[in-house]
């Protein structure tokens, strides 16, 4: 049987249980269109590039963008754009650029390090590399954002390779992987996608590795 209603000055006071039923049902509404709509609301940032400025790609010792490509996840809750640029000797540098888009910025999941990790993994597989113990620099690069993270690996040929890879050619030696990720926050818009940017320097050596990050300071 249903408590009766009180009345106060004529009015109908409702039950906070009511309240709740409808506050639960309001936040299911919304969590359903994000679900569902969410996607729409999410863009592909294909402009994130290495600028013009950058010392080694303006004198040409690195050249691209290549293999631009457009990647989406989680039925289009996360989408990736993709770009890679090569050292000019065409097989001793190569660095990927990744631009995540996403309603939540990643900063506010506690698995960011594990997402980061693991498209570095994912690009890993595609270069038919495999990745020793890797670590967290503590190192600060000025021309960096703040909140910026750097990883570091090294790596070698994988052992079921077919020889399509960048460093195909060089199975005896180890690869040097250095990775810096920053995400770029929503400043001037209403509704706008957090991004996540993931630059990726693979290099026979250490000098391409500087040149590579050389370039990740100009990727805007």
């Amino acid at each position: 049987m249903e408590e009766p209603e009180l009345r106060i000055g004529g009015w109908v006071q409702e039950k906070k249980r009511g309240k709740i039923r409808r506050l639960f049902s309001f936040l299911l509404i919304v969590i359903i269109g994000l679900l569902i709509g969410g996607p729409l609301l999410i863009d592909y940032n294909d402009e994130v590039d290495v600028q013009d400025n950058s010392l080694y790609k303006n004198a040409g010792v690195w050249n691209g963008p290549f293999e631009q490509e457009n990647i989406k996840e989680f039925n289009g809750h996360l989408k990736i754009s993709k770009k890679t640029y090569e050292s000019s000797d065409g097989y001793s540098g190569k660095l990927i650029v990744l631009s995540l888009s996403s309603l939540i910025s990643l900063d506010l999941l506690g698995n960011k390090q594990d997402i980061i990790v693991n498209k570095v993994k994912t690009e890993m597989d595609k270069e038919e590399l495999e990745l020793n113990t890797g670590k967290i620099l503590t190192e600060i690069n000025e021309n960096l954002p703040r909140n910026t993270e750097i990883y570091q690996w090294e790596a070698t040929i994988a052992e079921e390779a077919s020889g399509n890879g960048f460093f195909s050619k060089h199975e005896h030696e180890k690869i040097f992987v250095k990775t810096f990720s920053w995400t770029n926050e929503c400043s001037n818009a209403v509704l706008c996608s957090p991004e996540t940017i993931i630059c990726i320097a693979l290099a026979t050596n250490l000098d391409n590795i500087d040149q590579a990050t050389e370039l990740i300071e100009n990727v805007g």
